[in-house]
C-alpha cells in the first residue's frame, strides 16, 4: 500500500513540477507585471522542493516513510513563509500548505503502521487483528495521500495558468 502512495506521489510532483518549470520560462514571454512575476516565481521556486523530496525516497520501510513525511511537512511550513502579497497566490499557497501537510500526514501514518508491522515477529490472534486493522490504516492514508497527490497536480496547472496570465 505504502508503495501506491509513494509512486502516485512521484508521479504526480514529477509531472507538476515540468509544468511549472515551463510555467517560469512562458512568465518572462508573457510579460505579466513585475510583482505578479516575482511573487509566481517565489512560490513555484518553493513548491519545486517537492520534486527533489519525492526523488530522494530512499526505500518503502517505515523509516523512509517517517523521513518522507519529515520533509513534507517542512516543505509545508516553507510554502507557508513564502510571502505573497496578491490574494490569489495566497490562494494557491494555502492550498499547497494543506496539500503538502496532507501528504506528511498519509507518509506518517503508513511509516508509523509499517513500523508496528515490523515489530510483530510472532503474529497472536490480538496481533493479527491489530496487523489487519494496521493494513486498513494503511490503505486509508494511502487514498488520503493519493488524493492530495491528484490535488496538489491540479493546483500546479492552476497556478501555472494564473502566473501566465491566460
Amino acid at each position: 500500500m505504502s508503495f501506491t502512495l509513494i509512486h502516485r506521489l512521484g508521479q504526480s510532483l514529477s509531472a507538476g513540477r515540468l509544468v511549472a518549470a515551463s510555467a517560469v520560462l512562458s512568465l518572462a514571454l508573457v510579460g505579466c507585471g513585475e510583482s505578479k512575476v516575482a511573487q509566481c516565481n517565489k512560490l513555484i521556486a518553493v513548491v519545486n522542493k517537492g520534486q527533489q523530496i519525492s526523488s530522494s525516497i530512499k526505500g518503502m520501510d517505515a523509516p523512509a516513510m517517517k523521513k518522507l513525511s519529515t520533509d513534507l511537512s517542512g516543505l509545508s511550513t516553507e510554502i507557508g513563509a513564502v510571502e505573497v502579497a496578491d490574494e490569489t497566490l495566497k490562494g494557491f499557497q494555502g492550498r499547497f500548505v494543506k496539500i503538502y501537510s496532507d501528504l506528511s500526514t498519509a507518509s506518517s501514518k503508513v511509516g508509523g503502521a509499517l513500523e508496528e508491522m515490523e515489530k510483530t515477529k510472532k503474529p497472536s490472534p490480538e496481533s493479527l487483528k491489530r496487523l489487519k486493522q494496521l493494513q486498513e490504516d494503511v490503505t486509508g492514508a494511502s487514498k488520503m495521500g493519493e488524493t492530495a497527490a491528484k490535488d496538489e497536480s491540479a493546483l500546479v496547472k492552476e497556478v501555472n495558468t494564473y502566473c501566465a496570465g491566460k
